[in-house]
This record gives structure tokens, sequence and C-alpha cells, in this order.
């Protein structure tokens, strides 16, 4: 059997000219397999993660404080164990035996020791596997009758050039400038044999695509690729795509071309997230933003209804065992075990740990819904991802299950999960027949080819910095680890990604996209300097000059042919849209509706007539929205507790006492996102405000000689044309029978004052109108983060900021009722106004004795961030 072997032989490769039986192209893992196989000797069928875990109890035996690990390993055992594990297998790779001198320096006589415990408990390393074939090769045979090497012999490490040598392998000839001398891209040819700089002409050999977007180059390429293969071309193609080769596949799939097989390297797949999200959710204190990713995720152990209920009450207020979460689990029918398994387990601080079998019994829960889930398979693809998902969760619980602790802090918790969940290769990601060409590496373009397509040129991935002393690399190498130099790096690179242009014969495209790109890759930075040094003629396209900019001639190098688009003019801002059917009249409105039907008409049509509303779960409620919540959830606990009945014989400790307790329990169960790393500024502050505007309050009402307050009161009225419905913040009623209304807000005053000068303040008139059975409440607003109350009068609240000259909430209220008989009859004609951009007309023009609608556009959007609590509350 005939065998081509390269170092990167493992990922797309060009391999052999049709289905020849007899020969293979290989990389390192193909290679290894393959004579194991032939060998008789048992593969390797151990997870990755199964290794770290292993390895890191000998770590642990060996550790004490004089180790060079041992203060590493006490922060961070996983990641430690990492780190050395890959010393480990390189310097196996590279001719280690396992031992050191009696005299090695500390560092090595440590990574001895702890290979004296690992030998024979840890997978063997590849370094290990390469041994033990070599060793079989003296007395066993194998079906490779022929070793070509497609790499330089000295560019591979010393265990495959020693494998090489015993299977007879000849290496691959260095290629040879293919391309004519006289074009441009013989003359770069010559520049990277260090021959005499030539001036170049720009006939087309060479060309630099460059743009922003990889989707856009992706389909540039594609497109060449797409008229080539049309127009049946002479001549031989190549692409290379070193990553996100996947863009450019589906750029080939969009274009009609079959898919090359570019592999799609991601742990970001959904049903691997769902292992790391409930594990999440078992530290203190709760992370709400956890929370709500694992509800909303795509997929997940609870069904879907319920995950949106849950994310619901989560989203709107950020914790768990709230109002909104009582009321959320109440409405669940069955399945409350699994809620409450998932979603209010016990919580455990980060430092100390969570217990083991904790940990374990979650993967396994988890694992045990992937496994129903991969029974009943939406698609072959989706088999896939949850078969790899629930590998993942089997070797997290067979990892934990090996540590040999009581308990296991998160950054270890974290680091295993990284471990397991470490990017997979997309079995849904395959080759199609009768695809272009198409490599992963640039070293695997072995063969002379007309035209390459090198997209997305980036920069080598070298590890050039030294990790260990030179004494230590002397060392080393005397116990015969032959680590390669950092020259020696250099030069195996410059070698790999040199193939691909001295294999080409007639054109070299280099599609290039960020600036970082810029002078970073070498073959780019070459070029570069000599465009700027000797003037250099490069065909340049510039995608985003053709595209955006209608600069056709910018992709004539590519021999695309962009068709021009007529002008499409952008809709013009219209001022009113007509239906030409009348819209009716809702039954029941509340100040929220009745507001965007004033100010906002379109708005109002748009939400409860065609139902477009923003989505309720897009993220937690944070900010001045939840601040306001807050502050009306603790006035709401304060008078509808029947310890404070008599709250006004309370002093300021009985009211500070029940503020230690109230304050942090409603945090935890509706502001939990103040409890988050980072947030104590905000938690303090926020704390500090509410105990404050509590007493100031009560002083308020003191000073009013209120009597009963009455929270979150529902009223519900009829009015001309419907039926009123809101919830009153604050229903205060006096000594003398008199009664007064106060709406919460967080913050505003500046606002909410000019509100009521302007005789705008229609949502305490609409309040006042609800209550005003005799007679009319006195309104006012309470502002939080300042204490005070803001009002048309002085009549209830001796103490507040009144606004002279105010218009009555009752005025504000007939006003009102003559806007809302304008707007109806526009919407029984069928009209809706857009009073945000549009110039207004004659017809915008509201009645002499209605309120005044032309306002700020962006007043109405404000009003959430000035209020901060929703205004449907």
């Amino acid at each position: 059997m005939h065998v081509r072997f390269g170092l990167h032989g493992d990922g797309l490769n060009l391999g052999v000219a049709g289905a020849i039986v007899g020969e293979a192209t290989v990389g390192p893992r193909g290679l290894l397999r393959f004579l194991e196989s032939d060998l008789g000797i048992a593969p390797v069928a151990a997870h990755p993660a199964e290794d770290v875990v292993k390895y890191r109890k000998c770590l642990k035996e060996c550790n004490n404080p004089t180790r060079f690990y041992h203060g590493s390993f006490d922060v961070d055992p996983v990641g430690t164990t990492r780190t050395l594990l890959d010393w480990r297998e390189q310097w196996y790779l590279h001719g280690w035996d396992g031992t050191f001198p009696s005299r090695a320096s500390s560092r090595l006589a440590d990574m001895a020791a702890v290979e004296a415990v690992a030998a024979g408990r840890v997978s063997p390393s590849t370094g290990e596997r390469l041994r033990r074939v070599l060793h079989e090769l003296k007395t066993g045979r194998t079906q490779i009758s022929t070793l070509q090497l497609l790499d330089d012999p000295h560019d591979l490490p010393l265990l495959w050039q020693q494998l090489a040598e015993r299977l007879g392998g000849k290496p691959l000839p260095q290629p040879e400038p293919a391309a004519p001398l006289e074009s441009d891209l013989g003359k770069l040819q010559a520049l990277l044999r260090k021959d005499k700089p030539q001036p170049s002409r720009g006939d087309g050999s060479l060309v630099v695509v460059r743009a922003s977007s990889r989707d856009v180059t992706a389909q540039a390429i594609a497109e060449v690729v797409r008229k080539r293969q049309h127009q049946r071309e002479d001549g031989s193609t190549v692409v290379i795509a070193s990553r996100d080769g996947i863009i450019l596949d589906n750029a080939f799939e969009r274009v009609g071309l079959p898919r090359t097989g570019f592999q799609h390297y991601s742990p970001f797949r959904a049903a691997s997230q769902v292992l790391k999200l409930a594990l999440a959710l078992l530290w203190e204190p709760l992370n709400p933003h956890r929370l709500l990713q694992f509800l909303i995720h795509p997929v997940g152990p609870l069904k879907w209804k319920v995950r949106t209920r849950l994310a619901e009450a989560v989203a709107a207020e950020p914790g768990l065992g709230g109002p909104a979460w009582q009321a959320a689990l109440e409405a669940i029918d069955e399945g409350r075990d699994d809620v409450e398994f998932w979603t209010t387990p016990d919580r455990y601080p980060m430092r100390d740990g969570a217990p083991a079998e904790v940990l374990r019994e979650r993967a396994l829960r988890c694992a045990a819904w992937l496994q129903r889930r991969l029974n009943a398979p939406e698609s072959e693809e989706s088999a896939a991802v949850f078969r790899a998902a629930l590998a993942q969760a089997q070797a997290f619980a067979n990892s934990v299950e090996s540590i040999d602790a009581e308990r296991i802090t998160k950054i270890e918790v974290d680091r295993l999960v990284d471990e397991v969940t470490r990017s997979l290769p997309d079995d849904s990601t395959f080759a199609e027949a009768g695809h272009v060409a198409a490599v992963a590496h640039p070293a695997n373009v072995v063969a002379p080819v007309d035209d390459v397509l090198w997209w997305d040129i980036a920069p080598p991935r070298l590890h050039l910095q030294p990790t260990f002393s030179p004494a230590e690399q002397c060392e080393l190498a005397k116990a015969g680890v032959r680590l390669p130099t950092p020259e020696q790096t250099i030069d195996a690179s410059t070698r790999a990604w040199q193939r691909p242009v001295f294999n080409c014969r007639r054109r070299l495209v280099l599609v290039v996209h960020d600036e970082e790109d810029e002078g970073r890759h070498p073959l780019w930075a070459r070029i570069n300097n000599q465009r700027k040094k000797h003037g250099w003629q490069v065909q340049d396209v510039r995608l985003d000059d053709a595209l955006l900019h209608g600069k056709a001639n910018a992709a004539q190098a590519l021999q695309l042919a962009l068709t021009p688009l007529p002008l499409q003019e952008l809709p013009r801002k219209r001022r009113w849209w007509n239906l030409r059917r009348p819209i009716p009249p809702r039954e029941v409105e509340s100040y929220s509706s009745l507001a965007k039907a004033y100010y906002h008409p379109h708005q109002w049509v748009l939400n409860y007539h065609a139902k477009l509303r923003g989505n309720r779960i897009s993220g937690v409620s944070d900010g001045p929205l939840l601040y306001g919540s807050l502050a009306h959830r603790l006035f709401e606990r304060f008078f509808s507790d029947d310890k404070n009945k008599n709250w006004q014989a309370l002093n300021k400790n009985d009211v500070d006492r029940w503020l230690c307790h109230v304050i942090d329990d409603l945090i935890e169960k509706e502001g939990a996102v103040l409890l988050e790393y980072g947030r104590g500024v905000d938690r303090q502050r926020v704390k500090t405000t509410l105990d404050d505007t509590l007493h100031r309050l009560l002083a308020h009402l003191r000073d009013a000689n209120v009597r009963e307050v009455l929270s979150e009161h529902e009223v519900k009225r009829a009015f001309p044309g419907g039926q009123l419905q809101v919830k009153v913040d604050l229903l205060l009623l006096a000594e003398d029978g008199a009664r007064a209304v106060l709406d919460a807000k967080w913050g505003g005053q500046k606002y909410r004052e000019d509100e009521i000068k302007e005789g705008q303040h229609l949502q305490l008139a609409i309040y006042a109108f609800g209550l005003s059975a005799n007679d009319w409440p006195s309104p006012g607003y309470y502002i939080v983060t300042t204490g005070d109350v803001l009002a048309p009068s002085a009549d209830f609240f001796r103490n507040a900021r009144s606004v002279d000259e105010a218009i009555s909430a009752e005025t504000v209220w007939k006003k009102s009722l003559v806007t809302r008989a304008w707007r109806q009859k526009q919407l029984a004609n069928g009209l809706i106004e857009i009073n945000a951009g549009a110039e207004p007309d004659a017809d915008s023009e509201p009645p002499a004795d209605g309120l005044e609608t032309r306002v700020d556009p962006d007043r109405f959007d404000d009003f959430v961030w000035l209020t901060g609590v929703d205004s449907s509350q």
C-alpha cells in the first residue's frame, strides 16, 4: 500500500487524484491508527478529559509545598494539569522516555516523579504510542509498502522521524517555482527564493482581494469557482482556507456548487451548552443572567412552555421566589419536581465548592435527558449533535467520580466542563461529489496547480516563546528530548506556506480581510514591502468599493461581472397611514394604552390590534427599571405587612429592623442581579436609597395625617367610550376624610415638574378620575431618589413641591376626553398618525380644548427610563 504522510494531513487535503485502491493520504492520527490496527495494538478509547482527571490525581499524590506546581495546583488544579499534560505529550513526542538524571533541575525532577506515578495510569500519549509501534515493527509487519513524506523530514518531531526512517519514508522533493519567470507570480516566486527583486507589471497573475466581511469575499471566491466550472475552463484550481472554511462552503452552496467538506469546530452547539448552564446554577449567589439563559436556550431538560413562563418571570423580576416566579409555578400543571431540581437546587459558595455527588447527579440527569432526545431525533444532524453532547455529559460525570474529593470548586468545575466540551468537528459537514479541490492548510498543496485561491490569508500561529530555561533545555536534550528551536519552528512554517506559492503555475489570489492581517502573514508582508519600496504593481481588488460605491472595475481582476442594480429609494417618512377601514376602540383601557393612543397612535394600533410587541424575555431587568420595581414592591410589602398596621406609631428603629430583613429578601427574590460580583456599589446605593426613601415617605404621610394606605390598589371605572382599569401605587386616606393618590417614580424629578407645569400629567389625571366617585383626590408623584412629593398643589401634602399655576387633574382629564374623541374619529376612518419623524400637517393639529399631542418624539420612549417602572403596571 502506498501512503502519503504529512503533519497536516488529518485535515482537509487534496489526497490522490480519483479513488485509487491501495493509496491513502493521512496525517498523524490517521497513520497511527492505521499502524496500530495492522500491528494488533489496542486503540486508545478514553475521552481526553478522563486523562486530565487521571493525571490530576497523580499530581495530587505527588504534591507538597516543595513542588514547583504547588501554588498553581491549589488555585486551579485542572488548568495546571492540562498545562503539565501538554508538556508531557510534547516531551514524549520528541524523544522522552519518562525519566531524567538524578541531578535534574527541580521542575524536571518533579515531572519525572509524577511520571513514575502516572505511567500505566494515564492513557498513552502520541509519543508513547509511537514508541510501541516502533517496538512492534521490529517483528511485526504492516501493509504499507511505500511511505512518501509530504514534509521535510527535519520538520517532523523526533518519534515521527524515527518511524518514517523505519518505514523507509521518502521525502517529497521541494517544489520549484512553477510560474513563468516574466509573470508577476514568477517574480514573487523568485523573490521567495531570495533572488534579486524584479519590477512587476500587474499582469493579473498575482491578485489581492480585500474586504471587511468574510461572507462577501467567500461569495466572490465561490462566484469565481462557479464561473470556471460553468465555462469549463482548462486547468486545475485549489482553494485554501486555514480557518472558518465553513463560511466558504456555505458560499459554495449558495451559488449551487458542491460543498468541499471544510470542517466546523465549535464548542458552542446548543446541546453542548446545556450541561454548562445547568452546572452554573449551583453556585451562590444566583446569577439571574445564567438562569435566564438556561430557560430561553433552544433546547433544555424542561418543556419549552414551562421554560417560557419561568423566563418571563425571571426577566421581569430577576430572582427566585418573587410574585412573578410564584405565579409562573402555579401555572405549571406537571413537572414541578423537575423545575425545582433544575432551577432551585441547593447553592454552594464558589470557593468552598459543591459536593461531587451533587455535580455527578446533575450531569447524569443531563445525560438522561440527552439520551431521550437522541432516541427521537429530528434529523441525522441533530442526532449527531445530541450524541456528542451525551458523550460530554457522561465524560463529565465519570471525571467527577474519579476525582478523589468531597467538594469541587467552581473554577475546577468550569475547567472540567471546558475539557469535556472542547471543540469537536461537526458531524453534519461533509464533502460532496464534484467539489473543487480544497485544503485546510497551505502545506497540503503538494502538487503543481494552475490557480490557487487562498482565502483569508492569516498569520501562522507559532509558539516561539520558550517555556523552559536554557539550563532546562540542555537537560532535556541530554535526556533525549529534542525540542525544536524557535528558528526551526519558523523555518518549518515558512516551508509550509511557501508550498502553494511555488506550486502555483498561473494565478495566485490572496484574500485579506481586516487591517490586523496586513503585514502579519510573512507572504503578505513581503508583497507589501515590494509595493512600498519597489513600486510593485499588484492587482488590488477592493470588494467594498465595488459593491458599495458602484466601482465595477474594482472586480475586473477576478473577471466577475457585476450587474448594476437600479437605485431604490428608501420609503419616505409618512405622517399618516390609511387602512381604508375602521379601527375599533378597545373595551378596556389603561394609562399605558391611553397614553399611546393620544401621543403615538401608531404604537397603540401595532401593540393592541396588530399584537406586535417586543420580546419580554430578551434580557434581565436592570437599572432604573428594576430599581423602580423594587421600590414599588417595598412599599407594597410594608403597607400589607400585618406587623405594620399601626405604622403611624412605629419609630425609626422599628422601621429599620423591618427594613434590615425585607430589603435583603426583596433583592434576593426580585433583584438578584445586584448580588452578582462587581455590583456591590450598585447594591449598596439601591439599599441605601430604599431605606432612606421609606422613612421620607412615612414622614410625608404623617405630616398629612394619613390614617390608611392602600398599595397597588386596583381601580375599575366606566368612562365615555369604554372601561378604565388601572392599578394605583398608593391610595391615601387622611383623618379628615381627604384622599390622595401617589404614583412612585424612581427618578426624573425635573421631567415630572415640567410635565405638571405643562398640563401633561395624564397619569395622575387618569388615576384621580378612577377614584373620583364623589370628589377628586389630590394627585402627586413621589420621587424615590429624592424623597420629594410633586403635586399640582399642596392642599394634601404640606411639604410637597407644588407647581405654580398648575392645571388641575380634573381639567387634564377633561382635555384628554376631547383628545380621545378626536383620535377615535381618525381611527374610525382608518387613519393612523405617526407623529414621530415626518413633519405635522393641518390634520395633526389637536383640538384647542384637548391635550397637546405634538411632543418630542423621544418623550414617550424615555418614559420607562424616567419612571423606573413599566407603564403597563
